[in-house]
């Protein structure tokens, strides 16, 4: 697609299609990955990964949602409500919290539900307070039952030392990244660090209260770890699911051009800031009301209607 196709869209009224038809393609495409599942029966934990701000979570809950579809008991699980917490964290070699590190997570804990879960026992629910940096018991607790499946979603989920002890016969592997189709300037598309990176900027203000300076400074701590902790990874996938959606530069555009120009403002014009300002240009803006409330843009720009 090109922008003029997208900016047509939203001039002459027909984005409303647009997305619904970019909206159904990933929901028929989750359910292919569903029907892939349920074909095997030995398969009882999927792993879902993915960069930063890839769509994680509401790909995981969505493929729960098709899971039932085909009367699979499904349950959504993430590796962060396994963080071992800040006293424990990995330090990088300049003695900072390195929160991207693979030993963030409590492994053996994470491994003994896991199989636990498997084998029909039940468990107290594990959680994660990202105010005090710290794991807690909720009280819940949590039995799949026989037949069910557990999608277990987070940056780590496809390290094999994640899930080390768990039987690889298992266990079903995705891998998401958004993949832009849409041609911005003269063929070329933005990168999918790129596509992230805007969905984080919102995100990060809309839910964390982080400033777009502060994400710009650390964007590349974050890439930094996913060449070490992600990428290497990503190829033990049985499937890649692509979670870019076609029409989401003109919903992201009312939300992140004041964003890019305040950090404009306190960083300087640097080349990062510069080229998604030049990214947007182009793109003309639509409201935010025309994206469905199961979208994994509302992961960035809320309102969603799912229980993350």
């Amino acid at each position: 697609m090109k922008i003029e196709e997208l900016n047509r869209a939203v001039e002459d009224g027909s984005i409303d299609e647009m997305i619904r038809v970019a909206e159904a393609r990933q929901r028929k495409e989750l359910s292919k990955i569903a029907d892939r599942i349920c074909e095997d029966a030995r398969i009882r934990l999927v792993l879902i990964s993915g960069a930063s701000s890839a769509g994680k979570t509401t790909t995981a809950t969505r493929l729960c949602t098709q899971l039932r579809v085909n009367y699979r008991c499904a349950f959504h699980m993430s590796t962060d409500d396994y963080f071992v917490g800040d006293k424990r964290n990995p330090r990088d070699e300049n003695g900072e919290l390195d929160y991207e590190h693979v030993q963030c997570v409590d492994i053996p804990m994470l491994v003994d539900d896991l199989n636990a879960l498997m084998s029909g026992r039940t468990v107290s629910r594990r959680r994660f307070d990202f105010v005090k940096h710290e794991g807690y018991f909720s009280g819940e607790t949590l039995r799949v039952p026989e037949g069910g499946i557990m999608v277990l979603e987070g940056i780590h989920s496809l390290n094999p030392l994640l899930t080390e002890g768990v039987p690889e016969e298992s266990k079903f592997k995705v891998f998401i990244a958004p993949e832009p189709s849409i041609d911005v300037f003269g063929g070329i598309r933005p990168k999918s660090s790129e596509a992230r990176l805007l969905r984080r900027l919102v995100r990060d203000r809309q839910f964390r209260k982080v400033g777009p300076a502060e994400t710009f400074r650390m964007w590349p701590k974050v890439l930094a770890g996913e060449r070490r902790w992600i990428e290497p990874f990503s190829g033990n996938a049985d499937v890649r699911f692509d979670s870019y959606l076609e029409y989401e530069l003109a919903v992201l555009k009312p939300y992140v051009g004041g964003l890019l120009e305040r950090a404009r403002v306190e960083l300087g014009e640097l080349p990062e800031i510069m080229n998604m300002i030049r990214l947007l240009s182009p793109v003309l803006p639509v409201s935010s009301a025309v994206v469905p409330g199961d979208s994994i843009l509302r992961e960035a720009i809320g309102n969603s209607q799912l229980e993350y």
